[in-house]
């Protein structure tokens, strides 16, 4: 149904109050677009407040109960006092919400919320959650302060769920959240495939998003990790969009914390201790570094914990535009995986599982959102198509050097690129062909200019093809050739 056709709800009473009529729309969109839909929720803004002084979520460490419900359908969240009309996004979805409340039949696994007042522009304060299966009640609450999503006293989130029953069903549905203003008899298997496409695409994007993950990465320890528009990367250079949002917001109570991941920006691949041929790999190639760190003592990362980050840092990245889990994204991505070109031969479980979760990206990047992240700056898309060309080449020398004696592990590796390099494909990329070294550009007046790329000269001079070091005699001649005139 379109919006026009739409309807306004009958008011129903929810927690012993009425809530007023409101135009809504019925169709439930993806994140690239929002629509206003009126949202039925379980108290109305500024019913609800904070019994004690909230602790700041940075420092704080304690494990929260476990609330659960006897509905049934998956775990519930309820979100209190928020203003009356915010933008809300979970997972996949947003929407301009009237009145929103919670929602309830969330599946197992991690999800993603994020809610902003309308009037706070570009600043959206987001956070995790893990919904165990176990029908658990997530309650938080919006500080009209700060503008931000805190957790409310222990006393308050045991009321909220020991009063779930009397509106659980008012709640908004996970899968169709434009359900709760239109005839349920309506519902078509349409929606419900759109529904289950956006879960299908959720789980490959969050697929490694643990609690040890966002534990690590937050430096937070409860049943919700919260991060901000304004959060940045610890060791990593603020960058000038940053220090603009900074500027605007130099009065907003927002206060940015500090992520904590396990491949800083500014670290270097190798080390003043490694020598010779080892800090020429190291310097060329990520697979040591990468290797070194995770087998840090005090880290020692899972294959999960990696490519957990990288989701992390994607997600919070587009959703909440923050600038620094953009970057991160970028360095993980051009500066480590894509040039750790013997990770598919020593690890290629990681080395698969980091290429399908880059794949995803991409593709939710380019379909699913209203502006891509390879639009982030026209040098990091020209980075990774360049880094991409070498990644094949050097992929295909590994498998081919292994020959029939590659495991499966291997073998999926180049399966697992070859998913990066479709997705790209639809871009207009070509991995295939010979990169452009020489070519004639035509100017704007007319006048046609040659120019000469290098950029993969060095990997042209690899191998083979690779500059030989001699030893020339007095006369400039080679010294170890057979010479005739002697």
């Amino acid at each position: 149904m379109d919006a026009e056709n739409a309807q306004s709800p009958t008011p129903l009473a929810l927690g012993g109050l009425k809530k007023s009529n409101s135009t809504a729309s019925t169709g439930a969109h993806s994140a690239k677009s929002h629509t206003s839909i009126s949202v039925l929720g379980a108290h109305p803004y500024g019913s609800l407040h904070v019994l004690g002084s909230q602790s700041n979520l940075s420092t704080a460490h304690e494990t929260h109960e476990t609330l659960t419900h006897s509905m049934g359908g998956g775990d519930v969240l309820l979100i209190l006092d928020l203003p009356e009309v915010s933008l809300v996004g979970y997972d996949a979805i947003s929407f301009t919400a009237k009145h929103f409340g919670g929602l309830r039949d969330i599946p197992a696994g991690p999800h993603f919320f994020w809610v902003t007042h309308p009037d706070s522009g570009s600043v959206r304060t987001g956070f995790w959650i893990i919904s165990s299966g176990i029908n658990q009640t997530h309650v938080l609450q919006w500080d009209k302060f700060t503008e931000t999503i805190l957790e409310p006293s222990r006393a308050e989130a045991r009321i909220q769920a020991d009063n779930l029953e009397s509106f659980h069903d008012k709640l908004v549905p996970y899968h169709d959240p434009s359900s709760v203003n239109s005839d349920p008899i309506k519902m078509e298997s349409s929606v419900d495939q759109d529904s289950k496409e956006k879960l299908r695409m959720w789980k490959q994007l969050t697929a490694s998003v643990t609690e040890r993950v966002l534990n690590r990465v937050t430096g937070q320890r409860a049943n919700s990790w919260h991060v901000d528009t304004t959060d940045r990367v610890k060791g990593a250079v603020l960058l000038a969009a940053e220090m603009e949002l900074e500027r605007r917001l130099s009065n907003h109570l927002l206060q940015s914390r500090e992520l904590n991941f396990s491949f800083p920006q500014s670290s270097k691949t190798y080390t003043a201790e490694s020598l010779g041929a080892d800090r020429t790999l190291a310097a060329t190639d990520a697979t040591p570094y990468m290797e070194f760190i995770m087998t840090a003592l005090g880290k020692e990362l899972t294959d999960d914990d990696v490519v957990g980050e990288l989701q992390f840092a994607f997600i919070v990245g587009v959703h909440l535009g923050n600038d620094a889990c953009i970057q991160q994204w970028w360095h993980m991505v051009v500066k480590l995986i894509l040039k750790a070109y013997l990770l598919p031969e020593y690890l290629p479980i990681l080395a698969s599982k980091l290429l399908l979760a880059i794949a995803s990206q991409i593709r939710y990047s380019s379909e699913w959102l209203g502006e891509s992240i390879l639009d982030y700056g026209s040098s990091n898309s020209h980075d990774l198509r360049l880094a991409l060309i070498v990644y094949k080449r050097r992929l295909e020398e590994v498998l081919e050097r292994l020959g029939k004696e590659a495991t499966i592990d291997q073998i999926k590796v180049g399966n697992s690129f070859a998913k990066v390099e479709a997705e790209v494909v639809g871009l207009g990329w070509d991995l295939y062909g010979d990169y452009l070294r020489k070519g004639k550009v035509m100017m704007e007046d007319g006048e046609e200019v040659e120019l000469e790329m290098a950029e993969l000269q060095a990997e042209d001079e690899r191998g083979e093809w690779a500059p030989e070091v001699v030893q020339l005699d007095e006369q400039g001649r080679q010294t170890d050739l057979v010479s005739w005139n002697d």
